[in-house]
């Protein structure tokens, strides 16, 4: 597929992932920024409602259900509203201004974005995208699309099985509705999340709670494409899409918690439809993946420790109790008590194998030149923007709670990047595994709008500048400028720092680097050229009602993502069964024994698809699976199909 061919897609995705959440907003009353602002998330949250509700009813997954749960939810929307007036609009160019902007940063990412990718069909090349690439796969097959048994892929069942489920049901949808393969769905899907509803979601921050001049929303525009950690890094380290989804959303999120607590512009004139949107908000997070639901608590607790304060300031003196202190303090301790368990249950297991990468020096140098992770070259225009806009904030005492909420991400960064393993640190990062690119990937959120903020403050000094004069100066005495002399100073200042900030420098650099994990050859890690090949005929071989042995560390589990045929194993970490186990151990070497074809007919194995002992990653789970990798001329099997050297599917014939 060309891009060209993949536009078509491109569009559809942008259509389910704004359409039905603008058509809630739009029942809420809200005007048409935080209409098209807070779209996304309400998406999101009816498609993970939908598909879990779906599943109850037994009603297979589809667009059907997903309308549907979106019309409820603008009915309901409607109901809460009623007495609220519908906003008048009011057309100007101004109001035009954020979705002009936002074009900038739509070129910019796809630009890269295809540069990474290389091909709409191009799967990302690492080891979390097995699990994505099957689950899509998982809600065809089954027609089930609830958050809570998309992990039952993995062969577990219970608690262990919930997994949100929204942004591959979404996937799943484009692959229902145009006939692509999931590699491409995935794509579309994340093509959107990084160039669309990212700079989108920060433009609606930045124009709610900062300005809505045009310099402010151009400036966000730039600012949003032009940095590694977000939306580059996620779409490769992983690769965490479904987290990719969430954090491009946060900024969105955190200007619908600023209006609630009043500060900013607010979304309609109903305080009660701002908070149902809150609230659908943190569903479409929480559908999106679990663990933005504690990024939300952090990144939020200046703003509502401010908005306590404020609240226990109008109920003084507290030297004389009276029933509206009784209840503050009780509403107060019940809301701390639910972050406590937000916290302390929304989160994995302990996990610490990511260990601190840098002392806490250079982990703030990280954040101040925008460039975590040891990322080789600097966001040099990013960070004096956002240097420039800290020293607005101490200066000017301006955007004040903007500022905290920076330092609560950058505090989480700098515990990830530089503390000591153990109980303190899993304490405050365990939420994101104690991941230090899961939590470089959120500094975005507040760099860009004090960035923003910096770029005023600059874009004002060079106003009032005597060389802004003298520029004026010049303008007069030629003709071909005359009276536009600030449009094409303003025009010369973004095509520059558009240049600087996104077209050169540490994106240019990173995306050069990143691009081998979308590589498709002979040395891809997940899937090579031949293998793919293959997988394109093993529907020709495999009914549909049998099912394929494999080794998922080879890449041959992918025969149920690309060929539509169940395998044995579907993921790297896979749940405990002992039948499994006894078929991955032991086939090749006792293809007969009675055991082994007894194990075979109870799980419908027929096949063995081998792509060799050429594993993603060298872990000690790749060499659990002797007996179905490297089967070569071994008796008891048949070669059906073979592709290249190593890519081979093979026919179970020791058992009759």
């Amino acid at each position: 597929m060309t891009w060209l061919g993949f536009l078509p897609v491109v569009l559809l995705a942008v259509l389910l992932m704004y359409v039905p959440g603008a058509a809630i907003a739009a029942c809420l009353k809200f005007r048409l920024g935080p209409v098209i602002g807070m779209a996304p998330l309400h998406s999101t949250a009816a498609a993970g409602l939908a598909g879990t509700i779906a599943d109850v009813l037994g009603v297979p997954w589809n667009i059907v259900p997903y309308l549907a749960i979106c019309a409820v939810l603008a009915g309901l929307a409607l109901l809460l509203t009623r007495g609220v007036e519908w906003p008048v609009a009011k057309v100007s160019w101004r109001g035009l201004l954020p979705y002009l902007a936002v074009i900038i940063a739509v070129a910019c990412v796809t630009w890269r974005f295809t540069q990474l990718v290389g091909s709409p069909v191009n799967p990302a090349q690492v080891f979390d995208n097995v699990f994505h690439l099957n689950a899509v796969r998982f809600i065809l097959d089954t027609g089930n699309a609830s958050s809570l048994t998309l992990a039952s892929l993995q062969g577990v069942s219970g608690l262990d099985a919930v997994y949100p489920a929204a942004w591959h049901s979404i996937a799943a949808l484009l692959v229902q509705l145009t006939g692509i393969d999931i590699p491409t769905a995935q794509n579309a899907l994340n093509l959107v999340t990084a160039a669309v509803i990212w700079p989108a979601s920060c433009l609606f921050l930045v124009a709610s709670v900062i300005s809505r001049r045009p310099a402010a929303l151009i400036l966000a525009s730039i600012v949003a494409s032009a940095q590694v950690a977000f939306p580059y890094l996620m779409i490769v380290w992983g690769p965490l899409f479904p987290y990719a989804l969430a954090v491009s959303m946060l900024p969105a999120a955190m200007t619908a918690v600023f209006a609630l607590c009043g500060v900013g512009r607010s979304h309609s004139g109903s305080r009660g439809a701002g908070a149902a949107s809150l609230a659908l908000a943190i569903g479409g997070l929480a559908f999106a993946h679990t663990s933005s639901i504690n990024t939300l608590l952090a990144i939020s607790t200046p703003v509502l420790l401010f908005l306590w304060w404020q609240r226990a300031r109008r109920l003084a003196p507290w030297r004389t109790p009276n029933l509206r202190q009784g209840l503050f303090a009780l509403t107060t301790v019940f809301v701390l008590g639910l972050a406590a368990v937000s916290w302390l249950k929304l989160r994995p297991a302990p996990y610490d194998n990511w260990g601190p990468t840098v002392k806490p020096g250079a982990a703030i140098g990280e954040i101040l030149t925008v460039s975590p992770m040891q990322l080789a070259i600097p966001a040099v225009v990013v960070s004096v923007l956002s240097v420039s806009g800290l020293y607005v904030v101490v200066r000017y005492r301006k955007h004040l709670l903007l500022a905290a909420c920076y330092g609560a991400v950058a505090a989480l960064y700098i515990v990830a990047a530089a503390a000591p393993t153990g109980f303190i640190r899993d304490a405050i990062v365990g939420t994101w595994y104690q991941d230090t690119y899961r939590l470089a990937a959120l500094l975005p959120l507040f760099t860009t709008p004090i960035a923003v903020v910096g770029g005023l403050h600059l874009w004002d000094l060079w106003r009032r500048s005597r060389a802004a004069r003298t520029t004026s100066a010049l303008e007069q005495r030629l003709a071909i400028v005359r009276g536009r002399g600030q449009f094409v100073a303003a025009a010369s200042v973004v095509l520059v720092a558009t240049v600087l900030a996104t077209l050169v420098g540490p994106t240019s650099h990173y995306v050069s680097g990143a691009s081998t994990v979308y590589r498709f050859d002979a040395q891809s890690e997940m899937l090579t050229q031949d293998e793919r090949a293959l997988l394109a005929r093993v529907a020709d071989h495999v009914p549909p009602d049998s099912v394929i042995a494999d080794n998922p560390w080879n890449g041959s589990s992918l025969a149920y993502a690309y060929a539509g045929r169940r395998v044995l194993t579907p993921h790297l970490f896979a749940g405990i069964d002992p039948i499994r186990e006894l078929i991955d151990e032991r086939l090749k070497f006792e293809p007969a024994d009675p055991e082994v074809c007894d194990a075979l007919r109870h799980t419908k194995v027929e096949f063995v698809l081998d792509f060799g002992s050429a594993y993603m990653l060298d872990l000690a789970g790749s060499n659990d699976f002797p007996g179905v990798t490297d089967i070569g001329n071994a008796a008891g099997f048949e070669l059906l199909d073979s592709e290249g050297p190593d890519a081979k599917l093979y026919r179970i014939t020791s058992c009759g």
